[in-house]
């Protein structure tokens, strides 16, 4: 900033410098004759506008690296703050919105904030300098000449507002078509098959006219603020013109001051347009800077306290104790949870849809926090330990896996990036996946595109319980697996997962029942409470819930 200050101060000495070496040459060298005022008048316009070259480069060299400094802290901020929310921030909102945020809102700030810095560094800088010389050259005269500069004032406050306006408008509706290309890309298969194709064409097409409208809407507030200040500059220019003309004529004056005040006020034209300019850039970087710090102010619902401590190694006992939970407060998801998984236990949580098995499970890693009770690991409130070494006691593998755009092997080594490759190899074979890699042309080096496209569901989670072999912690979260694959690879699957499971504490949420028939303990939930836990055959003597899911998934009472 201190450099980028410099050089436009030096920028700004330099245009008033060479608006002031126009009288000497129009008074010493044209009409005086002078030749000796040739040689400095000519030598000290080629220095100031080198200097002014020198001034101009380095300022926007600096201003620019300011710019993007300015960029990458906020894209960091920003990620930093969403990285730490909790999963409802995540469920309540829509990724379009997000990476709005991160690109398009972002970016308008920075520009505005080079702008703003170069507009109040050499802009200001050089209209007051020039103002300077002019009242310093006829004090009356620059007066007049600056009577219609007041008159600039109220219409570019107003298009700036309205310029403000329409860019949050802009920024908003832009983050809604993010979110509805996403979803329409993402989605295409039900969008073909629905033959839904021309109504979310309509959907993307009126969206794009409304930001259409408000682009031209604000534009046109914007292109107004030229011709208001050229017609101010007209007025100016005019009156000095005038009034030194008839000082000329009566021999009150010189033609090289006059000629060198026109010049300034000439010169101060474009500094003032610019800052006139720059109101509307800085009222839309308001506008994004409003939207970034929207959320950035967030008050953080995901916090490790400032004496959080790590982990210490343990074998992985889960102990729940009044655990209570609620999106809304109106209606808890659970309620007065008591549960405790020992290690190398498998426990398997059961239950109709919206009783809250995810939910709990979402609790032991803090992806949730209790509003009520406290979740222990071997002892230890979740929430007095750090996250990472939360986590890196944690694996979980679920239903919809996710696979980055990368190698098969760096998406197993996704757990662990120090993994060798022998490592990987052996996860892989562990998981029942090495027919997978066998196949694929490259082995472990093939991309496997967005989402892991290339694989099937069955083949993903496979490479998903590959990396939660590898990762090698003493917990397992599985949450719902296996309900969206056929048998075949289901079977391939359960038995993978046999082998994660072995010695390790383990919670499942399960939706078909003859999957977790084996289980050490099965936890019947209903409405946010656990009602009914025990074996599989001791729950289905007892007739209860449990009894009646099973027979609803179209097993025999005694199977």
């Amino acid at each position: 900033m201190a450099l980028g200050v410099a050089f436009m101060l030096l920028m700004a000495a330099a245009t008033v410098a060479t608006a002031w070496l126009l009288e000497p040459a129009i008074n010493q060298v044209f009409l005086g004759k002078d030749r000796d005022a040739l040689w400095w008048v000519g030598g000290g316009i080629l220095v100031a506008f080198l200097a002014r070259a020198v001034g101009n480069y380095g300022q926007s060299l600096y201003v620019t690296e300011v710019g993007f400094r300015i960029l990458a802290t906020a894209r960091d901020r920003l990620h930093a703050k969403v990285s730490g929310m909790e999963l409802r921030f995540f469920q309540g909102r829509n990724t379009g919105d997000l990476v709005t945020r991160f690109t398009f809102d972002i970016n308008r700030m920075r520009h505005a904030t080079s702008n703003t810095m170069t507009g109040l560094g050499r802009d200001l800088v050089t209209l007051l300098a020039l103002i300077a010389l002019v009242l310093w050259q006829d004090w009356l005269l620059a007066l007049l000449a600056m009577v219609a500069a007041p008159l600039t004032i109220v219409p570019v406050r107003r298009l700036g507002r309205k310029v403000r306006r329409r860019a949050r408008d802009t920024q908003e509706e832009t983050s809604r078509l993010h979110a509805l290309m996403s979803q329409t890309l993402r989605g295409i298969r039900v969008v073909w098959i629905d033959g839904r194709r021309d109504l979310m064409a309509a959907r993307v097409e009126d969206l794009i006219r409304r930001i259409f409208r408000r682009q031209v809407s604000g534009e046109r507030a914007r292109t107004l603020i030229t011709p208001i200040m050229e017609l101010a500059t007209g007025v100016a220019l005019g009156l000095a013109l005038y009034a030194g003309g008839q000082r000329i004529l009566s021999g009150g004056n010189d033609p090289g001051s006059l000629t060198s005040m026109l010049a300034a006020l000439l010169m101060a034209y474009q500094p003032a347009k610019r800052l006139a300019n720059l109101y509307t850039i800085m009222q839309e970087g308001l506008a994004a800077v409003e939207r970034l710090f929207e959320m950035l102010d967030m008050p953080p619902d995901l916090t490790e306290r400032p004496d959080a401590r790590p982990l210490p190694e343990g074998p992985g006992r889960i102990r729940l104790e009044g655990a209570r939970f609620a999106y809304d407060p109106a209606a808890p998801v659970l309620a007065d949870i008591d549960l405790t998984v020992d290690p190398g236990e498998t426990v398997a949580l059961v239950g109709g849809s919206g009783a809250g098995k995810s939910t709990l499970l979402n609790l032991i890693p803090r992806f949730l926090d209790v509003d009520a009770g406290t979740v222990r690991v071997d002892g230890h409130d979740v929430r007095d330990v750090t996250l990472a070494s939360l986590r890196a006691r944690i694996a979980m593998v679920t239903q919809e896996t996710f696979l980055f755009d990368d190698t098969i092997g760096a998406n197993i080594a996704y757990a662990r990036p120090g993994a060798s490759a022998a490592e990987i190899e052996q996860a892989v074979r562990d998981a029942d996946a090495w027919d997978i890699v066998a196949r694929l042309p490259q082995g472990l080096d093939t991309p496997l595109g967005a989402l892991g496209g290339r694989l099937s569901g069955g083949e993903r989670q496979r490479i998903a319980i590959a990396r939660a072999l590898l990762k090698d912690a003493p917990i397992l979260l599985l949450d719902e697996p296996t309900s969206a694959l056929d048998t075949e690879a289901e079977a391939r699957v359960q038995a993978a997962l046999a082998r994660l499971s072995r010695g390790r504490t383990v919670l499942v949420v399960a939706h078909r029942l003859s999957t977790i028939v084996e289980a050490d303990r099965i936890c019947v939930m209903e409405a946010g409470r656990i009602v009914e836990q025990g074996r599989h055959a001791d729950l289905l003597t007892r007739g209860g819930a449990y009894a009646n899911l099973y027979r609803d998934q179209g097993h025999a009472p005694g199977a």
